[in-house]
């Protein structure tokens, strides 16, 4: 071999070790960062005639383990879902309070019982008919912050999902950026290994987002899916959802309803949007949803129903105690579920006329059946009636205590009269706006039933989110464990390619100090 070949292969030695020294130095520097993989230099010897003349590297690769990525992808999903769940159902938790404080809404039930009960023993007494209507008020005050809060926490979700479609439109728009450059860089025989590592931290955002499913190529290419399946053009603006202020009556539905839908918006035909609001998004915009549409309106249904039979079983016993802010008892229509008195929670009050005259406790509010109230603007009582009943007449026994005793016996018991079951039962099907919602609490049993199943139901759904948040998160934990210690960089290997790579140096620089020696010495002897 001449000087001039061994020459030009130390220098192509030097060069490709001088990059892999690089790549090394980066590996270790970036170590500790997210999403950053391991890097590589490939190295490939350049030959000419049969013989080596040199060495040539190639763009600089990145380890990867694919099966594993989209593993932990598909948990940051329901991890993120899991989350925002819990994140949002957990004030609704607090403010149910704790059985044991007798805060919660069957500790306050029960508040309103006791009362009652010790009214039968004192009936003339009028601290305990003040007792009773400030129990009451307690109770339906527990029942309007009750509303309030599932209302003020579907609102929370509303605008939290058009920030989350936002960010996933930012999101959608720097991977298409991405994806663009790295076919392009590939297209041209270029390294695109920190544009992918950039890429797939996008993505796994997008997936703890809204559970976005995606293919990439050789290519570099990468096409997106949702859940459902519905391609996901990789640009800005490519979803949209419109702000909205929820009530309890706001409802959604494909194609109407009071709540926006999330668009997947067609640039081709942006007239004719493709609704993805049901079962196409997972992750946090996911929940969002199900939050937004199903888990609080039905929370809604249930407050609703129980303020609605709480009200609906004294007006029969003949004390209207619980109404409307016009003093009236929400009509439940036939066969309608709950159309007749969505909302009903969050306006429930004790009665005007009961409240002035807290005797009204002991001596009734009007006759069953039939009777008016004797208040300005309500309506007469609804069929069906408890048993007969007249209320204690102006001046009648400070003993009266019939009505007390149906109360006792019937609104606070689990029949109507003696041997009649109540009518209008308490509903667990066909709630909320549209009458699409279910509730797994049990119809049967008394109001103090209703509500301690209510509390556990209410607040078993944070109970549940903060479990599943845990566990997903401790299985996405480990996955990511394992795809840090196959694709992360191992500060002990590279410590030792360095030295290799340090050595290689040292003995490539000798060959070209001797070569040069040697020149010289060939030069003195021409001379």
């Amino acid at each position: 071999m001449g000087l001039d070949a061994a020459l030009g292969i130390s220098v192509s030695g030097l060069r490709a070790i001088n990059q892999q020294l690089r790549v090394v130095s980066n590996n270790i520097s970036n170590a500790e960062v997210p999403g950053y993989t391991a890097k590589t230099l490939p190295t490939t010897s350049v030959v000419a005639a049969g013989k080596g003349i040199g060495v040539a590297t190639q763009p600089v690769q990145r380890a990867t383990e694919a099966a594993l990525q989209r593993a932990i992808w598909q948990r940051e999903a329901g991890v993120a879902a899991a989350q925002v769940r819990a994140s949002v159902l957990a004030p609704l938790e607090a403010l149910h309070g704790r059985p044991e404080n007798g805060d919660s809404l069957a500790g306050l039930t029960g508040r309103v019982r006791d009362g009652f009960i010790a009214l039968a023993a004192h009936p003339s007494s009028t601290s305990l008919q003040v007792e009773i209507v400030d129990a009451a008020a307690a109770l339906a005050n527990k029942l309007n912050m009750l509303s309030g809060a599932v209302t003020d926490a579907r609102n929370r979700s509303q605008q939290m999902l058009v920030e989350g479609v936002a960010e996933a439109n930012r999101l959608l728009g720097e991977a298409g950026s991405l994806t663009r450059e790295i076919v392009r860089l590939k297209a041209e025989g270029q390294g695109t290994a920190e544009l992918e590592d950039k890429r797939d931290m996008v993505i796994g955002r997008l997936a703890a987002l809204m559970d976005l499913r995606v293919v990439l190529t050789e290519k570099g290419e990468m096409t997106a899916f949702t859940k459902g399946g519905q391609t996901v053009p990789l640009r800005d603006g490519a979803l949209a959802v419109n702000g909205a202020s929820l009530a309890p009556q706001s409802y959604y539905e494909p194609g109407g309803g009071t709540v926006p839908p999330v668009l997947l918006i067609d640039s081709a035909d942006p007239t004719k949007p493709v609704d993805l609001t049901r079962g196409q998004l997972g992750g946090e915009l996911g929940a969002l949803i199900g939050l937004r549409d199903e888990t609080l309106p039905r929370m809604q249904a249930e407050l609703d129903e129980f303020a609605h039979k709480l009200a609906r079983r004294f007006d029969q016993q003949g004390l209207r105690l619980f109404t409307d802010a016009r003093g009236n008892v929400p009509q439940e229509q036939v066969g309608g579920g709950q159309k007749g008195y969505v909302g009903f929670a969050a306006e429930i009050r004790v009665f005007a006329a009961v409240v002035e005259n807290p005797s009204l406790t002991r001596d009734g509010t009007h006759a069953v059946p039939g009777g008016l109230p004797p208040w300005p603007a309500t309506r007469e009582v609804q069929a069906p009636y408890g048993d007969p009943f007249t209320p204690n007449p102006p001046g009648g026994p400070a003993s009266f205590d019939l009505l007390v005793n149906r109360i006792l016996d019937f609104t606070f018991g689990s029949q109507l009269g003696v041997e009649r079951p109540h009518d209008p039962p308490l509903l667990t099907t066909g709630l909320g706006p549209r009458g699409d919602l279910s509730s797994p609490i049990a119809s049967t049993g008394t109001l103090a039933d209703f509500a301690a199943a209510l509390v556990s139901a209410q607040t078993a759904e944070h109970a549940a989110a903060k479990a599943s948040a845990e566990s997903l998160a401790s299985t996405r934990d480990l996955l990511a464990n394992r795809y840090a210690d196959a694709v992360g960089v191992n500060l002990d290997k590279e410590m030792a390619l360095l030295i290799q790579l340090q050595n290689a140096y040292a003995a490539n620089a000798r060959v070209i100090t001797a070569s040069q020696a040697m020149w010289d010495a060939l030069l003195a002897a021409v001379r």
